[in-house]
Parts: structure tokens; sequence; C-alpha cells
């Protein structure tokens, strides 16, 4: 029987901008920077449904599943993907949008270039689950900031942001809607970064928030 031979699987190429209708793009930079669906038709002045069906066109075209993966490929992909001629993706509140809890899909979530976590809704932000992008974000190997509650997220964040955090994240929780923020940390080695985040709460039966999870990358300023 012949050697079969075998090659690494290629990831699929992003389309290109111009291969986007008008809406389309205009969708993309507001779904990127943690719209909701809702958010986005008011802005673009269309309804949810509307939203929705670009929405769809978006991941068929991208060949993803879910929101969370097509804003990180655009992220990932930054203005290398748009050309020089587009405009980037717009500063102000760039997060993702996470509309449901977050699968744990161990494999593909290491695979993602950003923190991915679930964790409790303290002010120290300690989590229960990271995933190994955490080691690029914050130098510290995942099971830094999930063996020890002493070295929580929350140590990491500067203290001029903790309030802003606390109580940005807490209204999103007693309104169930997902939360994005901008702030920096200071990473194992010192520097301090810039970084992005998105999460939603986790809920019991009765409305009882449980914790939290979401995705934190850094922000390219």
């Amino acid at each position: 029987m012949p050697n079969a031979l075998l090659s690494a699987p290629v990831a699929p190429s992003l389309p290109a901008w111009d291969e986007l209708t008008e809406r389309e793009g205009q969708t993309l930079t507001l779904l990127a920077n943690g719209l909701s669906n809702k958010q986005i038709a008011r802005e673009l002045g269309i309804s949810d449904g509307t939203v929705k069906i670009y929405v769809r066109n978006l991941l068929r075209k991208f060949r993803l599943n879910s929101r969370l993966e097509l804003a990180t490929r655009i992220h990932r992909g930054g203005a290398s993907w748009r050309g020089s001629d587009e405009p980037l993706l717009p500063e102000q509140g760039a997060a993702l949008s996470v509309p449901a809890p977050i699968p744990f899909a161990l494999g593909l979530l290491d695979e993602l270039p950003g923190l991915i976590y679930r964790g409790q809704n303290d002010r120290s932000w300690y989590m229960e689950y990271v995933s190994a992008g955490c080691l690029p974000l914050t130098g510290y190997p995942a099971d830094y900031l999930t063996s020890n509650p002493q070295r929580s997220f929350g140590s990491l964040i500067l203290d001029e942001y903790a309030d802003y955090i606390w109580y940005c994240v807490q209204c999103a929780l007693l309104k169930h809607e997902p939360y994005q923020l901008s702030y920096r940390i200071r990473c194992a080695e010192g520097r301090v970064k810039n970084v992005w985040e998105t999460g939603v709460g986790i809920y019991s039966a009765s409305g009882e928030v449980l914790g939290v999870e979401g995705a934190i990358f850094e922000r390219l300023v």
C-alpha cells in the first residue's frame, strides 16, 4: 500500500474586505467592538432580525461557528487583513461580545490568542479556569492564576482601574448583559499592557450570579 503524504491542516484564509457588503463590514466592525445585536441594529437603523442575517453571513464567509471566533480572527489578523487603506476597528470599547457562556472545549480554547477564563464574581477576580493564552498575555502560566487565591488575576490589574472594573461588571450582571472593559495590567516581567475584556455572568435557574466567564486580549494602541 503506498505511503500517504501527510500535511498539517491549513487554516482557512480570511475573506478580503471588499468581499463583504457595506452592511456586513459595518456589522463586523460593531460586533468586534462588543456591541450586541440590538445595539448594532440601533447604530445601523435596521432590525434585530436583519443583524442576525448579517452575522450569519459573516460566519459563513469566515467559515467560523461563533461571534467569539469571528472577532478573535479579526483582531488577530489586524490591519493586515483589511489593507492599509481600510480603517482600523475603532479603538474605544474594543472588545468581543459574548452572548452566551463560553463552551469549555479546552483544546479549542487553548488555541485562541488570548486568555479565556471562568471565575468568581468578587473583587479579587480569582479564576477557576484560564486557557493557555494566559502565558503570552500575562507572562504567567495558567496554573499560577488558578492554584492560589492570593495570586488572582485582580492582583495584575493596576489599582486605578479596580473600582471601574467592579462597577461596570456589576451593572452588566444586574441587567444580565455582556460587559466590555478596557484597562491595564502589570505582567510578570513588569511590563504594563493595555487589555480589553468581554464577559458574561453565569446564573442559576433563579437568576443568582454564580460566576463570570469571558475573554481578555492585549489591546494594541
